[in-house]
């Protein structure tokens, strides 16, 4: 037959389960404002029921109820979700790491010129034509003040030039420097993954579910997520196999380490450290970085530096057909052999006491001819020199600035587009894990209510069995 002191232990289980969600309310009104947290349920059943139904059971007219249990506590978590805010923080790193840099290069080249107090390089060469132009005009071609004008406007130019490509080699460092913090970083979220894989793995094992444990380790996989694409696979004991392009950076408690090695460029590789082989990024903050340093920031580098060869080898050809004041010819304007990191002008134009009269503006030698100085002005403005002898090198330079102006803006309507997607599956993520203020408050009421009606029926209880054994005795004494 059923205890006597039944009704005790029904009333003691709904005591421990009205405490217990209690607690998880508490936990989680605490966390109402901690950065990854999910809200926690405490999800409760009833107890097997009295009697087991057997040949010689109780004859009641049903079996009678035990009480009530917490089954679990529950986090509430959509992992579909999450895996989705993975993938889409992937992009939004890559896009992220372009707009960026885009932004950085769009500074360097110091365009749109008027935004620059004309610092820019095209700035500087429509002032070099300018002055060459003026050169070329009638009766002003032996003028050393218009020929003193010329080469400081030529020299301006040299300047800039240099400074640009030193910026655009200074970009090109930091974004080296920036990769190798980054993969620090990978590896510092990678082990710390693999440390709470550990732990998870030993309270699984005991039956428990490590919600917190489980909130901290998602925070890193989306953190490390937005550094670079992974893919994410769990196993019986919830520990999390993390893979870069099917190579393995965390398995179980593991961590696989990446790392920096130069290259003959004296820039990064990164490689796994155990293998050597280089790392396959195929999207992440660290491929947009990689990108903008090897492709992008290279590619003006060369762009440059073909620009300058090109106007210091065919600006020289031109100004030694031409004569100087002096009636000579085969004069150099520019230094020969000049890059965009040397450019700079021809140390008989800088010659303080001749290098004006060396300025061949005369196509006849005549002082007072100025048709080569408007050939050189031509050269620069007209003359197809470029690509194969399709732009002139004023319009290589702005094909150059047009591309960097719609490749800077794909990159800013992109990463606004993911930064859009991103907060709408963090708030979807959030509508299912976050904790409601409001609704905490009533649970807290309706369990606090519970507990207290629990309290009761133990007082009921023990008054019942008080008159039971106190107030009864044995007939007849």
């Amino acid at each position: 037959m059923r205890s006597t002191f039944g009704g005790i232990e029904t009333s003691l289980r709904a005591l421990r389960a009205q405490q217990l969600a209690l607690e998880v309310t508490g936990h989680n009104i605490s966390n109402a404002n901690t950065p990854g947290y999910s809200r926690q349920v405490a999800d409760m059943s009833a107890t097997d029921p009295y009697s087991v139904p057997t040949m010689n059971r109780l004859i009641v007219s049903g079996q009678i109820g035990t009480g009530v249990e917490v089954t679990q506590l529950r986090r509430m978590r959509d992992l579909f979700i999450d895996r989705r805010i993975q993938y889409e923080s992937a992009e939004l790193g890559y896009w992220d790491a372009l707009r960026r840099n885009y932004d950085q290069l769009e500074v360097i080249m110091a365009e749109p010129a008027e935004m620059e107090g004309g610092a820019s390089i095209s700035a500087q060469l429509t002032e070099f034509w300018n002055a060459l132009q003026e050169l070329g005009n009638a009766n002003r071609a032996d003028n050393p003040t218009v020929r003193s004008v010329v080469r400081e406007r030529a020299n301006n130019l040299c300047a800039t030039i240099r400074a640009t490509f030193n910026q655009l080699k200074t970009l090109q460092q930091d974004l080296n420097a920036e990769i190798g913090v980054k993969v620090g970083r990978i590896n510092t979220l990678a082990q710390q993954i693999a440390e709470l894989n550990g732990e998870i793995a030993k309270v699984v094992a005991n039956g428990d579910q490590p919600n917190d444990l489980f909130d901290k380790r998602e925070v890193l996989v989306t953190e490390l997520a937005k550094l670079t694409k992974i893919s994410v696979q769990s196993d019986d004991l919830q520990r999390y196999n993390i893979s870069i392009s099917g190579s393995i950076l965390v398995n179980q408690d593991k961590a696989f380490a990446i790392e920096t090695r130069l290259n003959d460029d004296g820039l990064y590789d990164v490689v796994w450290a155990n293998s050597q082989q280089q790392v396959n990024f195929t999207s992440g903050e660290l491929q947009g970085l990689l990108e903008m340093r090897d492709v992008e920031t290279q590619y003006y580098i060369d762009a440059l530096n073909e620009f300058t060869t090109t106007l210091v080898e065919e600006f020289n050809a031109q100004h030694a057909s031409g004569y100087g004041l002096d009636g000579t010819n085969g004069h150099l304007f520019f230094a020969a052999g000049s890059n965009a990191a040397t450019i700079t002008l021809d140390a008989g134009i800088l010659d303080p006491e001749h290098g004006l009269s060396r300025i061949a503006a005369s196509a006849s030698g005549e002082p007072g001819d100025g048709k080569n100085a408007l050939e050189l002005a031509d050269l620069i403005k007209n003359k197809p020199v470029m690509k194969n002898g399709t732009l002139s090198l004023t319009d290589f330079y702005g094909s150059l600035i047009a591309k960097l102006g719609i490749d800077a803006e794909k990159a800013n309507v992109t990463c606004d587009n993911k930064e859009i997607m991103v907060n709408h599956l963090n708030n979807l993520q959030e509508s299912v894990a976050g904790v409601s203020l409001d609704e905490e408050m009533a649970n807290m009421i309706k369990f606090q209510n519970a507990y207290h009606a629990a309290a009761r029926l133990l007082t009921a209880v023990d008054q019942i069995l008080d008159r039971l054994i106190n107030g009864t005795g044995t007939v007849g004494l």
